[in-house]
């Protein structure tokens, strides 16, 4: 009964917190879209990891670090890659450009048809992988956890979500998503805490199992191979942080481009602690309880196990803010790609803001409506929950990831090239996954969906620059403004006064991305000149 208390309160807490924020909106567009353009670091990096992280991570995380070991932490770690590229290569051009969306960034950088292209592609792949199997994860986790019936679930966490998302925008999410990174934070720290504390500390489990600490595998694994792995980050990587609209979009809400950066920074001190929170528990799992008939029961099989009354409805509660701050990120971004990508440009021209308000309002309301019914159906079905979210990740990101990566650092890149990426991508990622990697002899050992999808990324690379050689240039006035050089990188005159010495953004990110070197440097000593040597 304790838990249920404590986990209702805070349920309670969080919708208090999502309308309250929203009483002080003016009723513009960029208000409800942007959150007014006023949050600050702390604000834009908490809601960075919130809207990042769900039960994919608590449930599938663990359970592949329980089966697999600590390998998958880079899925966490890698992003010192494409955060970096976002702080230092396209925030810049996104801040600065005013924009409110990533398909509207392809509109002015190549044409309309990209930018419709791209917006309808993240509606439809939003609302099935983003936020209906999200949801059915959690229906999932909430009944293996505490006997809750799914389809309620989904019902009860559409309802949560809708209440302050829908009427509050961006602010009520950023806010709403900063308590939740909290809970987050507070209820997997303790589950790792407590679970070490069984297995002796990391250090006495790290010896007794450092098979599980493994940081890279053969290239012909299967499941993990070191080039897929380290590979990931120019495809897949730059495709969800760079590119991604519910990722992005906090930062195009910062108060200020100083603000954008160090709630990136922020997000990344936190992408350090993240696997212990969503690795070590499922190491631990494995040292406690060996055997298990299902690798995803590892997280909770601890939270059952090692947990007294009260703390269990602390994780309950870590496990519903996943859920709620990843779906009400996407929903957010879903209604204002909607309004701005698709209404605006074809039936919304010289609309007001409190009309396009009101459009982005009803549309989150029925996007919401369709993954809810889409979750209660997929509860019938037999999903594997982490794998649907990961390959629509590899089948979407190489084709974005090659436009916004090539069109931002090279001027020649022409808006046909990008069209005939976009229309390219898909096929060819189909023809790869279904037929080159089993039916060319010397490429089977190596079909890996990691290694696939580096493929189709290189590929898409060498088409856009083959097919922007072979067609005109882009017109120079298309192009001031939105070309990659050292100087776009700095931060405003204004800004980098106001900002030295201890807010010096350079200076934290320095920091930053110093200890992931550190960490990776430690991690590849221990597999192959310590303990793990030779395993």
């Amino acid at each position: 009964m304790l838990n249920f208390t404590l986990f209702g309160l805070y349920l309670a807490l969080n919708v208090f917190l999502g309308l309250a924020v929203a009483r002080n909106r003016t009723g513009s567009a960029r208000d409800y879209f942007l959150a007014g353009e006023g949050l600050p670091w702390y604000a834009v990096g908490g809601s960075i990891i919130a809207a990042n992280i769900s039960t994919e991570h608590f449930i599938g995380m663990v359970g592949i670090a329980y089966s697999v070991g600590f390998v998958v932490a880079q899925w966490e770690w890698g992003n010192v890659i494409t955060f970096s590229a976002l702080i230092w290569i396209f925030l810049p051009f996104y801040i600065r450009g005013g924009l409110y969306t990533m398909p509207e960034f392809l509109e002015r950088r190549y044409n309309a048809h990209c930018r419709t292209f791209f917006a309808v592609c993240c509606l439809v792949l939003w609302v099935v992988a983003q936020m209906a199997v999200v949801m059915l994860a959690g229906a999932k986790a909430m009944r293996g956890m505490f006997d809750l019936d799914e389809i309620l679930t989904i019902i009860v966490l559409a309802l949560l979500v809708g209440s302050y998302t829908i009427y509050g925008g961006l602010r009520s999410v950023a806010w709403t998503d900063f308590l939740q990174f909290l809970v987050m934070m507070a209820g997997g720290l303790m589950v790792a805490i407590i679970g070490l504390a069984q297995v002796g500390g990391l250090p006495a489990l790290m010896r007794a199992a450092p098979e599980k600490f493994k940081i890279a595998y053969p290239i012909t694994d299967p499941d993990y191979p070191w080039l897929g792995v380290w590979t990931l980050f120019f495809s897949i990587g730059i495709w969800y942080n760079c590119t991604n609209q519910f990722i992005v979009q906090r930062c195009l809400g910062a108060r200020s481009e100083w603000d954008a950066g160090m709630g990136v920074v922020f997000a990344g001190f936190m992408k350090i602690l993240l696997p212990l929170l969503v690795v070590i528990p499922g190491i631990v799992a494995f040292r406690l309880y060996p055997g298990l008939a299902d690798k995803d029961l590892a997280f909770p099989t601890l939270v059952r196990t090692l947990l007294p009354a009260g703390l269990s409805g602390v994780v309950m509660a870590a496990l519903a803010s996943g859920i709620l701050s990843h779906v009400s990120s996407v929903l957010n971004s879903c209604s204002t790609v909607f309004t701005m990508d698709l209404y605006l440009p074809f039936f919304g021209k010289n609309r007001k803001d409190p009309h396009l308000v009101r459009v982005g309002r009803w549309s989150a309301f029925f996007i919401l409506l369709m993954a809810a019914l889409l979750a209660a159906w997929f509860t019938r079905q037999k999903l594997g929950v982490f794998d649907v979210i990961q390959n629509v990740g590899a089948w979407v990101a190489a084709p974005i990831a090659s436009l916004f990566l090539v069109g931002v650092v090279w001027g020649r890149a022409t808006a046909a090239a990008a069209t005939f990426v976009l229309w390219f991508g898909f096929p060819f990622t189909a023809f790869v996954e279904y037929f080159l990697f089993k039916q060319v002899p010397f490429l089977r050992p190596f079909d890996n969906w990691l290694n696939r999808t580096f493929l189709v990324w290189l590929t898409c690379m060498a088409a856009m620059v083959l097919v922007s050689l072979l067609t005109p240039p882009p017109a120079p006035e298309k192009l001031r403004g939105i070309l990659w050089s050292p100087r776009m990188a700095a931060l405003p005159d204004g800004e980098r006064e106001r900002n030295r010495g201890i807010r010096s953004l350079f200076f934290w990110w320095a920091i930053f991305a110093g200890l992931m070197v550190a960490l990776y440097a430690y991690m590849f000593w221990f597999q192959f000149f310590g303990p793990a040597k030779g395993l």
